[in-house]
């Protein structure tokens, strides 16, 4: 994304809150309130004013990002809902050519089928027409990863937000207290003060009193009590603008490690690397002299030795600065092998200047002069 585009993000994702917002007062999953909020604030304009195809492109592609989070959990059903209904708008109005498609993980897609289950089993069935509509017109690019994996990527890292007016409230007390549950603490409760009431005929001068009077009723009006307050705090943050909303960073959280997280990518590194090399590739039939060999990872390291056609015990030769590999000529290597054999002395593998032949011991050799052109 260019650097010029880089500064609508922001803006971006406060318009999609506050759609998402306006959508969520509405209490209801159907498409044709959505379709109204859509019309009224003009959302399918936000890609009018760029003339540059590949800005256009990168703007796609970046509100597309932005909006497949809210498809995602750990978002609530209502608020999924509008995910859908905004990716199908933008995909349908975006400007570029051709259309940029909906990124999504393999590893989402499995939350995205039990989105639809759920869809159905509700019958909301304006919901599952729209990502049908979607997966007809081919607009989702199954990806390995959420995000495009770029070496050397000296960009900041941004961490997934999830939006606090978004999330889900908090249901556990009701889930935790039930009319079983209530009814198992009030027979236990009652047992319990039975047992107390023999320890205190028994024992008159004992004073101990820890039976607590009127357990199961002040449980359930804590839990009534919570749901009333729970209720008016929803009521009271919809009502207000969400101009800005308060976002929360998942890296600063306590529980991020980064050295676990460092060891898990670099173990599935390792494992990826393992099964690669655990391939021996076919050979052509013009190169069939050459058998392929299977090595290890740990042998194809950065300390791979990469000077090819020297043989085991020579000296090795100065490896060439170009890009070119070096090999040995034919001449060398026939009577390496030869040597190898035992069928040629050691002094058949230096080299010879032909000078030197007719030159007797100790006789020195006048050096050549070489004439040189002159202009």
């Amino acid at each position: 994304m260019s650097g010029r585009l880089e500064k609508f993000e922001e803006p971006l994702k406060t318009d999609l809150e506050e759609l998402l917002g306006r959508f969520q007062r509405t209490a209801s999953v159907r498409y044709e309130e959505f379709s109204t909020i859509w019309k009224d604030m003009d959302f399918g304009e936000i890609f009018h004013g760029i003339k540059n195809l590949k800005e256009k492109n990168d703007f796609s592609r970046m509100a597309l990002n932005a909006a497949t989070t809210y498809l995602l959990p750990p978002y609530p059903f209502q608020i999924r809902v509008g995910g859908v209904y905004i990716l199908y708008g933008l995909y349908h109005s975006q400007s570029a050519f051709p259309k940029q498609k909906i990124r999504l993980a393999l590893k989402d897609w499995e939350d995205v089928q039990a989105f639809t289950q759920d869809a159905m089993g509700s019958k909301h069935y304006d919901v599952v027409y729209i990502l049908h509509k979607l997966l007809g017109a081919k607009a989702f690019h199954f990806t390995a990863m959420p995000v495009p994996l770029v070496f050397l990527r000296d960009k900041k890292q941004r961490g997934e937000t999830n939006t606090e007016v978004f999330a889900k409230p908090a249901s556990r007390p009701q889930q935790l207290v039930t009319t079983e549950m209530l009814e198992e603490v009030a027979n236990i409760n009652q047992y319990y003060k039975e047992l107390k009431e023999s320890v205190v005929i028994q024992h008159p001068e004992s004073s101990l009193n820890l039976v607590r009077q009127n357990l199961v009723p002040k449980l359930f009006n804590s839990v009534r009590s919570f749901r009333t307050w729970q209720k008016i705090h929803m009521i009271n943050e919809a009502s207000k603008q969400p101009s800005r909303l308060n976002l929360e960073e998942p890296s600063t959280s306590s529980n991020f490690n980064p050295r676990q997280e460092s060891s898990k990518r670099a173990d599935l590194l390792a494992s990826i690397k393992a099964r690669s090399y655990g391939q021996v590739v076919e050979v052509a039939k013009s190169r069939r002299h050459r058998q392929a060999e299977l090595c290890s990872a740990a042998e194809a390291g950065p300390h791979e030795d990469r000077r090819v056609g020297q043989e085991p015990g020579v000296k090795p030769m100065a490896v060439a600065r170009h890009r070119y590999r070096f090999t040995n000529s034919l001449r060398y290597r026939t009577l390496r092998r030869l040597y190898e054999n035992g069928g040629i002395p050691e002094e058949f593998l230096k080299c010879t200047k032909l000078w030197k032949l007719s030159q007797a011991d100790g006789e020195d050799t006048p050096e050549r002069v070489v004439k040189r052109f002159t202009w």
